[in-house]
C-alpha cells in the first residue's frame, strides 16, 4: 500500500507536547495517591503505557494530541490499527530508545524531517506511519 498524506515533524511534535501535557496532568493526579515514590512512578509509567497503547487502538489511531493536531497513526498495509502495532510502537521502541541512550531519538527526528514518507524508527518497528488523512 502507498503511504498517504504523511504528517510532518512540526505537527507530530505539537501532538507529542500536548500528549505530554495530558500525561503530566494525570501524573499530578495519580502520583499523590501513593505513599511510596516508587509505587507512584510505577503507576504513572503504567498510565503512560496504557495511554499510548489503548487510546490509539480504540480511537482510530488518535491520541488527544494527535486528534488536536489532525494526525493519526495508521498501518502501512491499510489494515485496522492493531493492539500489536500499538505495543510495538510504544513500550518496545521506548526500550530500544533507552538502550541507545536516546541517540536513536535524534535519528528518529532526522528520519521524520528528511524521509519522504516521514516514518520514524517506531513506525518501522510497528508497521505504521502517521498521516493527516481522516479515518
Amino acid at each position: 500500500m502507498e503511504i498517504q498524506q504523511p504528517a510532518g515533524f512540526w505537527r507530530r511534535l505539537v501532538a507529542v507536547i500536548i500528549d505530554a501535557g495530558v500525561g503530566a496532568i494525570i501524573g499530578l493526579i495519580i502520583g499523590p495517591i501513593f505513599d511510596d515514590d516508587n509505587l507512584s512512578r510505577i503507576a504513572i509509567w503504567l498510565y503512560v503505557m496504557a495511554y499510548y497503547i489503548l487510546v490509539p487502538y480504540y480511537w482510530n489511531g488518535y491520541t488527544v494530541g494527535k486528534r488536536v493536531t489532525g494526525v493519526r497513526i495508521v498501518r502501512v498495509d491499510g489494515e485496522k490499527l492493531g493492539f500489536k502495532n500499538t505495543i510495538l510502537r510504544m513500550p518496545v521502541t521506548q526500550i530500544i530508545y533507552t538502550i541507545s541512550f536516546l541517540t536513536l531519538y535524534i535519528v528518529t527526528i532526522f528520519m521524520i524531517i528528511v524521509r519522504k514518507d516521514k516514518r520514524a524508527i517506531h513506525d518501522f518497528v510497528a508497521g505504521t506511519y502517521v498521516t493527516t488523512e481522516k479515518p
